[in-house]
Order: structure tokens, then sequence, then C-alpha cells
């Protein structure tokens, strides 16, 4: 898995418990792994002291996102067990030298990037797990559909009536039974944004609640679903023309 990340680690450290934390690490517009996307070009290690770089798609990709990526990079990293410190690379980007200097110091991206910071760092990252859980509510949602489950059924359900089954997951209806309806990773992705967003997750509340925590109802959901819809498509197409541009950047080096 990952084969085409470069790699060279002593023994001491796991790849396996590496690549896990950077499964963490989001693309904050695409809400995917920078490892899933290909943005990890390499990870090499001194002692306790490990370098990475990063591979964006585009030279120009904007500072602020690139930021949050090599920011949420070395902080996942700084938790690896037998690693002290982290330096991020960024390989062709504009802006790698101020990244770089302001990411590995611990600055912040007002401090890194005075002049451009007009937006919190913090907020623009909010507007994106939201985006990113209304892409993640789709998924579920088609699933549940997919599975025969109707409007009605799909809004009497509370997060109690899901049961995970080794890499699956089921959901008891409204006569009892219990019916499959897809991969555990769509509801485990739904259930840790949900709880990320500090959203109600106890047994008994909404299987489907919006952003701000209400329930949607039967009569709301056909039209709640439409407009989630349009946020996972663009989201979607978003992350395919990123992926397609970077390998266009690789195969040119």
């Amino acid at each position: 898995m990952y084969d085409d990340v470069r790699l060279s680690l002593p023994d001491t450290l796991d790849r396996e418990v590496i690549f896990r934390r950077l499964e963490k690490v989001l693309d904050p517009e695409l809400d995917e792994s920078i490892l899933k996307l290909g943005f990890v070009k390499s990870i090499e290690a001194e002692s306790d002291h490990l370098t990475i770089e990063l591979h964006l798609p585009t030279y120009w990709c904007a500072p602020n996102f690139s930021y949050m990526m090599a920011e949420d990079t070395r902080r996942e990293l700084l938790t690896v067990s037998g690693i002290h410190d982290v330096t991020v690379r960024l390989k062709d980007h504009f802006a790698a030298e101020t990244i770089e200097a302001g990411v590995n110091t611990n600055k912040s991206f007002s401090q890194a990037f005075p002049d451009e910071a007009s937006e919190d760092l913090y907020q623009l990252s909010d507007l994106f797990l939201r985006k990113g859980y209304i892409r993640r509510q789709e998924r579920l949602l088609q699933n549940l559909k997919n599975a025969g489950l109707s409007f009605e059924e799909i809004a009497a359900r509370r997060m109690g009536d899901l049961y995970f089954e080794d890499e699956s997951y089921r959901i008891r209806r409204n006569d009892g039974r219990i019916c499959d309806v897809g991969e555990a990773e769509v509801a485990r992705q739904y259930f840790q944004r949900r709880a990320e967003m500090d959203l109600d997750c106890s047994p008994t509340a909404p299987l489907i609640i919006d952003l701000r925590g209400r329930e949607v109802t039967a009569e709301q959901l056909e039209k709640y679903l439409i407009r989630a819809r349009t946020v996972r498509v663009a989201l979607q197409a978003n992350g395919s023309f990123c992926a397609a541009v970077l390998a266009a950047r690789k195969g040119k080096n």
C-alpha cells in the first residue's frame, strides 16, 4: 500500500503507524487523505528526526490550503512514538520557502503570511469540515436508499439502529429486520466527522441531522439529499481534477 511513497526509515519506526497518522491529514477542500490523493512524495528519518516531502497538484496551490496540510502533517507525525522532530518540505510550490519556515517553527498562518492572512485559518478549516460532513452524509444516505429504505424509514432511524459487522454495516428497519447497507468505512467516516463537529452521537440521536444538529424530517429528506449530492459531486470533481493535474506534474519530473 502506498508503494509510490519513497521511504527511508530505520527499523525502530513503524511505517504502518506513520501511514495511519498521514491518513488523518486531509486536503481541506477535497475531504480526502493527502496519502490517498498521492500528495506524499517521500518520508525519511535520521535518528528521531523525520523529514517528509509533499508534492501538491499545482505550483500555485493556495497558500492557506497548503499551510493547513503542512501544519496538520507535522502535528500528526509528532505524535508517532520515537519521533521528536518533523520537517515538512513542499516540492515545486511558489510559497514553499515561507510555508516551510512557518510550519517548521510552529508559526501560525497569520504570522507566516502577515500581509495575506485576511481570513482566520480555523474558520476556513471549519467551513471545509462542514462541507466534508455533508459529503460523508450524502454517501450514507445514498447507501440507505440503495438498500431499499424509504425516506420515512431513514428519517425514523436512530444512531443505535446502525451496526458494524466486519467491513460492512447494517441497519434495523421499521419492521425489526436487519439489512445490509454498505461498506463500514462509509458509516465510520460519517460518525467520525459528526463527533469532530460535536454533534449528538448518542444511540438515541436521529441518524440524519443537519449542520445545526436538527433532525431532518421525511418530508425534507428528498430536497436535502439533492443539495447534499451537489456538494459531493463538486468535491468529487475537484478531487478528480487534482489527481489528473498531479499525475501530469509527476509525469514531467
